[in-house]
């Protein structure tokens, strides 16, 4: 939302298409959690929003999807083009910004133009997103900045944006402002990660198993086979093998513990 507002001020009038800027998860952002009921994205499909249109009295959580879901309708009806959508998030974890999409050449084209990892597989992986949703109407990425009391992460989202604005055609790249600062932002924070993750494996949590992640993860991280990653009752959770950490669980809300990533790159050498 910082980044959403800096950007907004600083956007002088643009030459074609129009900027949409929605916040969401609000009630749970003020109060400082990541849901109060239920995961706002993990929600997003057809048939969740026909029954919530059709139920009684809604909790604050159901009310600000319904509401979502229209403005967001209203957008893509009245795009006169091709429409875009860059989805913001922030982690529980420290880590290094990434993008997702799905595997397709007008999310990959468009997510090429953000220099952070891209992870491919992750939006089939998770059920109810709302990039899952918008992906058969508009050219949807997803951006995970970082973690989410990180100043960084707010430095990340408005690079992305700038970048998005250019990409979408919607900005020339000389009324874009420190383009070239911004592609070197992201591309510092890479560092020397894959341009692109593929995720084999998701390590599903249920109330009750007391899943616990080993502390001292970052989202991405390398991880080596056998290394020691979490416990649940039944005891400890080890890496099947050598690969990428993405998304590690340290709160107490949410059912994805973890994903396990190849670098996607170099798949064919191994």
């Amino acid at each position: 939302m910082h980044a959403l507002r800096r950007v907004a001020a600083a956007l002088r009038p643009i030459p074609r298409g129009d900027v949409v800027m929605l916040a969401g998860n609000v009630a749970a952002l003020e109060r400082g959690v990541r849901f109060i009921t239920r995961d706002l994205n993990r929600g997003w499909s057809a048939e969740r929003l026909a029954a919530l249109r059709a139920a009684g009295p809604l909790d604050a959580e159901d009310r600000e999807q319904l509401e979502l879901a229209d403005a967001i309708d209203q957008a893509l009806r009245a795009a006169r083009g091709p429409a875009f959508v860059v989805d913001l998030h922030a982690t529980s974890a420290e880590g290094i910004p990434f993008a997702l999409c799905r595997d397709e050449p007008e999310a990959r084209g468009f997510a090429s133009a953000f220099p952070v990892t891209l992870v491919l597989g992750l939006i089939e992986a998770l059920s109810g997103t709302l990039a899952g949703l918008l992906g058969g109407r508009s050219t949807a990425v997803v951006v995970e900045g970082g973690q989410s009391s990180n100043p960084e992460t707010t430095r990340t989202h408005e690079a992305v944006l700038w970048l998005a604005l250019v990409a979408a055609g919607t900005l020339a790249p000389a009324s874009a402002p420190d383009l070239a600062q911004h592609r070197e932002t992201l591309a510092r924070a890479r560092g020397d990660l894959p341009r692109t993750l593929s995720v084999h494996h998701r390590h599903p949590v249920a109330p009750g198993d007391a899943f616990r992640m080993e502390p001292g993860f970052a989202n991405i991280q390398r991880i080596r086979a056998d290394q020691l990653l979490a416990h649940d009752r039944s005891g400890a959770i080890r890496a099947p093998g050598a690969g990428f950490l993405l998304m590690p669980l340290y709160q107490a809300m949410g059912d994805d513990g973890f994903f396990l990533g190849r670098d996607a790159d170099h798949a064919h050498e191994a």
